[in-house]
């Protein structure tokens, strides 16, 4: 029998000090844009944004082709974004077509169903989880026809969800309850691709890590209160999806076509749109279920607005009712604190991997 996802987190929880500066970044062809903050409870605080153009060619489908002129535009950002204090954490937010986010359940049964869980039981149920998450998406990664060839490497893992006896919990420590779920996330990444953002982090003397940036954004749009929903990032090279399902996310996908090349086709939008449409539901094959009735948008311009038109019809049929598709607001990310722009919340939700917000 397949587990259930647990229902949103609604156990309350102290409130978490507010933590050190963090940054996320959103890296993709022809810009790059900085949120920096810090967690504040269960929130990200946001104290600055900054951006840089990008010349073309310097990244292309989530790749750094020319480490200098994007290490100068980092330097750049984060000169605009960090007003207070220099950014502690930073993680990577980057999208390609090769790249995949895994999501494994772990079940563990208790064994002295009278005494509450502690501290070390929740965190070794959470490593072996880990483990085990890591074991089947080096598996996937195998049989994924696409990667066969492509050296790989799996990025930190992520708990996206806890639950004592199918209740959704922050913590499970202090409660008492027979079988334990862990939901975990893993994101699998071209060395490539992550080697080149590293290179290109050094020679702005910076650290970080890598992230899927439609996963982050997908994170933070669940750990808001989208239970349901499809999310569209239109990118100027490429497309990123996820899918959310009972408050988390439930896949990632990735395609290389973006808004510069539908845009250059002047007078063929209406035929591209169908097109694109069609990548989109194709990308979701495999995927367990139907897809959402709801799907937001990103990146979307006044334009292009046949794109989510045409999505919303071709899912529509597949569904058989009314799809509602519209752009993302700023709004929707409500676990966001401060003046950010919708097309800042791929940043802002790497930045909320980086504090920490969910742990809070």
């Amino acid at each position: 029998m397949a587990a259930k996802t647990p229902a949103p987190l609604r156990d309350a929880r102290a409130a978490a000090p507010r933590g050190p500066a963090v940054a996320g970044v959103e890296l993709q062809a022809g810009m790059l844009r900085i949120v920096v903050g810090q967690r504040d409870g269960a929130h990200l605080r946001v104290s600055g944004r900054g951006e840089s153009a990008l010349p073309d060619g310097a990244v292309v489908g989530g790749l750094v082709s020319d480490r200098f002129v994007v290490a100068d535009a980092l330097r750049t950002a984060f000169a605009d974004a960090e007003h207070a204090q220099r950014a502690e954490r930073i993680v990577v937010a980057v999208d390609s077509d090769d790249m995949r986010t895994h999501h494994a359940v772990t079940a563990f049964e208790r064994e002295d169903l009278r005494a509450a869980v502690g501290t070390g039981e929740e965190s070794r149920a959470m490593r072996e989880a880990a483990i085990e998450a890591h074991s089947r998406a080096a598996a996937a990664t195998e049989e994924d026809a696409a990667l066969r060839g492509v050296a790989t490497v799996q990025l930190d893992d992520d708990v996206a969800a806890l639950s004592l006896d199918g209740r959704g919990l922050r913590s499970l420590v202090g409660h008492r309850g027979r079988v334990v779920e862990v939901w975990t996330d893993v994101t699998i990444a071209s060395l490539v691709v992550t080697g080149a953002i590293t290179a290109t982090l050094d020679a702005a003397r910076r650290r970080g890590t890598v992230a899927s940036g439609v996963y982050g954004l997908g994170r933070l749009l669940a750990g808001s209160g989208v239970s349901d929903a499809g999310v569209v990032r239109l990118g100027t090279d490429l497309t990123a999806i996820a899918l959310l399902r009972e408050g988390r996310v439930a896949a990632t996908r990735a395609f290389a076509l973006g808004r510069a090349t539908i845009a250059a086709r002047a007078g063929r939008l209406d035929e591209d749109a169908r097109v694109w449409a069609d990548c989109v539901v194709a990308s979701l094959r495999g995927v367990d279920g139907s897809p959402p009735d709801r799907w937001l948008f990103l990146g979307v311009s006044e334009q292009l607005l046949a794109l989510p038109s045409l999505l919303a019809s071709a899912i529509g049929e597949i569904r058989g009712d009314t799809v509602d598709a519209a752009p993302l607001s700023v709004t929707t990310a409500s676990r966001v604190v401060g003046e950010i722009r919708p097309e800042d919340l791929v940043a802002a939700g790497a930045a909320a991997l980086a504090a920490g917000i969910y742990d809070a």
